[in-house]
């Protein structure tokens, strides 16, 4: 059996018989993995707050060819957010998160960008950043590190690039853009303010919601559920 090490981000545990536990975390080096940690069910158990979600930890595991599941050995915590889930929005929150992550994330491919990103998240969060604000830019880089969200500031027909200010469509789908010159007769407006968001968001590191309405948020945080729904159904 191979010894791996990497820094990870857990996302769930599951009990496992009476002592153990089964640990679904996020390598930065190996990707999305499942593991047991033995005894991590006991009340003296060698790894604490380590194996808790969204706890920044380095973990030692052992894996073995043809195995699903690889043999924790150890979990050394980096970094805890036991302070976001003490407030119940706060964690509420951070529960999306994981479960986008948990969603999101193939097994076994490394995905340096999302590590980041979380990492990112879970600092913002506990500096106070707005839950709404937060949780929509996570979701809008989740998407298009998938590939899935739009691109909104290309017309899909002409490919003409659009400015601050052009009017843009959602063509049906809700998967392209459309802009003013071209037929979008059939196609779904977009609110201006939620353009600036999104260039916001995509241009910006998460830190202030500074010029961004409660109202883009509302409508953005919709549109990211629709595209969150399709990319579970492709």
């Amino acid at each position: 059996m191979a010894l791996h090490q990497s820094d990870s981000i857990i996302l769930k545990t599951y009990p496992l018989g009476e002592a153990d536990r089964i640990v679904a975390f996020f390598s930065r080096d190996f990707g999305k993995l499942r593991g047991v940690a033995n005894g991590a069910r006991k009340m003296k158990n060698r790894f604490g707050a380590s194996l808790e979600p969204l706890a920044h930890s380095r973990i030692q595991f052992f894996e073995k060819e043809n195995r699903d599941l690889v043999r924790i050995q150890s979990a050394d915590l980096l970094d805890s957010p036991m302070k976001l889930f003490q407030d119940y929005d706060c964690a509420v929150c951070a529960g999306h998160v994981v479960e986008l992550l948990d969603r999101f994330l193939p097994e076994h491919e490394p995905q340096d960008a999302v590590f980041r990103l979380v990492r990112m998240t879970v600092r913002a969060l506990e500096q106070g950043c707005d839950l709404e604000f937060a949780s929509c830019y996570f979701e809008v880089w989740m998407l298009r590190l998938a590939g899935v969200f739009p691109d909104l500031f290309v017309c899909s027909v002409c490919s003409r690039l659009l400015q601050d200010g052009d009017a843009r469509f959602l063509a049906p789908g809700l998967q392209a853009v459309i802009c003013v010159d071209c037929d979008h007769r059939t196609a779904t407006s977009i609110l201006s303010e939620v353009v600036d968001l999104v260039y916001l968001i995509l241009k910006s590191p998460l830190e202030t919601k500074d010029g961004a309405t409660d109202r883009a948020l509302r409508n953005l945080h919709e549109l990211n559920q629709y595209w969150i729904r399709h990319y579970s159904e492709r």
